[in-house]
């Protein structure tokens, strides 16, 4: 996957301005054939506009868009041969199912009768089957979704753009368009790129994220790496929760750096030279154990702290510290029938997490 030969599309130096406002600043990214890459950010940090530049409907003020050595960046929309999805379904209402798949087809001159094994097939992949001679009335906003996914492939586009197309529906429902949606993807083989500012969503369905933050792409990699190891703190906060530790008086010791929070000393996995910035120690809460007592465990960070909330959430209570008089806030969940979630607010605690869960960034 990270040979040139398997890019199917590359970003170079993209760039978008309103005046002095730059929605998107120099941005590189390349999209390899078959992959699900997701484009991850909060509001406004240029994901929506590079998609939009991707599917040839917004020219950008510079860069360059490569495909198989042909910058494509002056091609119109209808010639670069990619399907769009969006956030509203935008079928034909009155229509049938298949007259709204058939559609691009129709638009293409493609004969009837391969027009009709193509919807028939797709509307298959997509778990629509039965339903093709409906109208999008009678269909669940799930299957109007599923249905506008159906028109964007069935003319077998070599890439498929989504831009928050689950964001409109309830929880369940969306939860389980995720899983259709990770079934079709690896059922037709193209390459999806799919705009959300919704973490989970793009923990559970990306190959890659890409992960932007006032127009400027802060890190792409796949899921796991971005989680396990972000590269900023805007990073490693907006993806996931993290509990963070102001240290200072900073050493280094092997692959180990060791500062002071507080009456405590921590630890953690320090393998790149340390930076004279402040620096915070990085930890997931699910990395974190919590104590009525001071316990005793080697190769494990151990701190005391004082309950202040606890948030009851059924089969789990979610619980806010604090660490000594620092107001900087830790949050772990503990089972439901965990002591903790038994203690009340201002009661002592202990904390521990393994060192090797542990690491530094820039403050």
């Amino acid at each position: 996957m990270s040979s040139r030969s398997a890019i199917q599309l590359s970003a170079q130096g993209i760039s978008q301005y309103y005046g002095r406002f730059a929605a998107l600043d120099n941005v590189d990214l390349d999209v390899r054939k078959g992959e699900f890459l997701t484009l991850l950010g909060p509001s406004g940090s240029g994901k929506t506009t590079l998609l939009m530049i991707l599917a040839g409907f917004l020219s950008p003020t510079s860069g360059k868009l490569m495909e198989q050595g042909v910058d494509i960046i002056k091609r119109s929309a209808e010639k670069r041969n990619y399907g769009m999805v969006f956030q509203g379904y935008a079928l034909f209402p009155h229509m049938t199912v298949a007259d709204n798949v058939a559609y691009p087809l129709r638009i293409r001159k493609v004969p009837a009768e391969e027009r009709n094994r193509r919807v028939k097939h797709i509307l298959e992949v997509v778990g629509l089957g039965a339903h093709m001679h409906k109208k999008p009335a009678e269909m669940s906003g799930g299957q109007q979704q599923r249905v506008a996914i159906a028109r964007a492939l069935v003319f077998e586009p070599e890439m498929l753009l989504l831009d928050e197309p689950l964001s409109a529906l309830d929880k369940n429902l969306r939860e389980q368009l995720q899983t259709e949606l990770q079934r079709i993807h690896r059922q037709v083989g193209t390459s999806f790129v799919f705009v959300t500012h919704d973490q989970n969503e793009a923990l559970a369905l990306s190959s890659r994220i890409a992960i932007f933050n006032h127009g400027k792409l802060t890190q792409v990699d796949t899921p796991e790496n971005i989680y396990n190891r972000p590269e900023s703190r805007f990073v490693a906060e907006f993806l996931g929760k993290m509990n963070l530790f102001p240290l200072d008086n900073l050493t280094r010791n092997g692959q180990t750096a060791s500062g002071r929070c507080g009456t405590s000393v921590l630890h953690a996995q320090a393998p790149n030279a340390l930076s004279n910035a402040p620096i915070v120690l990085a930890v997931r809460p699910e990395h974190m154990e919590l104590h009525s007592d001071c316990p005793a465990r080697d190769g494990y960070n151990v701190m005391p702290a004082q309950l202040t909330d606890k948030v009851y959430q059924g089969s789990s209570t979610h619980l806010a510290l604090k660490v000594g008089g620092d107001t900087l806030p830790i949050n772990l969940s503990v089972p439901g029938n965990h002591p903790g979630a038994l203690m009340q607010s201002g009661a002592p605690v202990w904390l521990s997490w393994p060192v090797q869960q542990s690491f530094l960034l820039q403050a």
